[in-house]
């Protein structure tokens, strides 16, 4: 199993780093782990087209920004007899939480506003129109996928939209993959238990002061990987400016078997544990 590091950083790109997005191949079978701004540049489309799925860990726009370059990729390379089978993008059922919004309408008025705090971007995704050759489909806890030799399966975690911690099963390695979660109530300890290659969230370094436990410290990466104890712990979704290696240090000082995520690098896995 290949995995090659498509983008590591958020909220934007900067200085050649990319918004979240891992591209893992078993055989002919491809699947892109979220679509970040900028992600496509690591991409080789002549190839990586063919036989790819795309799953969307959640509906916040640093983690699909980039799915309306692979959209119009697709249209181009299919017109041209590039591509002849759509480009599946799995993305998550839209959110049932409301959000309750309050203003004062152009009479004056007190009104409340309730609306689905990702229904605007499901809806932007689903009609993105003509010139784009993909399929959208929508999944949840309970969706277990069967891509030729690969078993998918997923976990829900804290986060203030439906987010999804991915599992990539095959014969060669398993992967899981956090996206972005809080650390009080996430699964992941056991959803990645033994798994060879843990990618894990470390939005936010020791000192630095976060309103809402909706990511992670690198610190907090660390123990949750002792617990899991994977192969590899693998630190991803970095501030952008922050040095990569502050993130590995923290962590790496609670589980030593900690690296970074780095764009462009491509990983080798083989098989530890097989978790079916």
């Amino acid at each position: 199993m290949l995995v090659k590091i498509c983008g590591t950083v958020s909220p934007h790109c900067y200085n050649n780093k990319n918004c979240p997005g891992f591209l893992i191949q078993e055989g002919k079978s491809k699947i892109l782990l979220d679509c970040g701004n900028g992600i496509t540049s690591e991409m080789n489309m002549e190839k990586d087209l063919n036989n790819l799925t795309v799953i969307i860990s959640h509906l916040h726009k640093d983690h699909y920004g980039d799915i309306l370059s692979l959209a119009y990729t697709t249209y181009v390379h299919h017109n041209l007899g590039l591509l002849d089978k759509k480009v599946k993008v799995f993305i998550p059922k839209p959110n049932l939480t409301t959000i309750d919004a309050t203003y004062i309408n152009l009479y004056g008025d007190k009104v409340t506003k309730t609306t689905e705090s990702t229904i605007n971007d499901y809806n932007f995704l689903t009609n993105l129109g003509m010139e784009q050759y993909l399929e959208f489909e929508t999944y949840d806890e309970k969706t277990i996928l069967n891509i030729d030799d690969l078993k998918i399966s997923f976990a829900r975690n804290p986060h203030q939209v439906n987010t999804y911690s991915t599992k990539v099963i095959s014969q060669s390695a398993t992967i899981v993959y956090s996206s972005d979660t809080g650390f009080k109530g996430n699964i992941l300890e056991e959803f990645a238990k033994n798994t060879d290659l843990l990618i894990c969230e470390s939005s936010f370094l020791k000192g630095q002061v976060r309103k809402s436990d909706n990511h992670l410290y690198a610190k907090e990466a660390g123990l949750i990987a002792c617990n899991a104890k994977p192969a590899t712990l693998l630190l991803t979704h970095f501030w952008p400016s922050i040095p990569k290696e502050n993130y590995l240090e923290e962590a790496k000082n609670i589980y030593p078997n900690t690296d970074v995520a780095e764009e462009g690098k491509v990983l080798r896995l083989e098989r530890r544990n097989y978790n079916g």
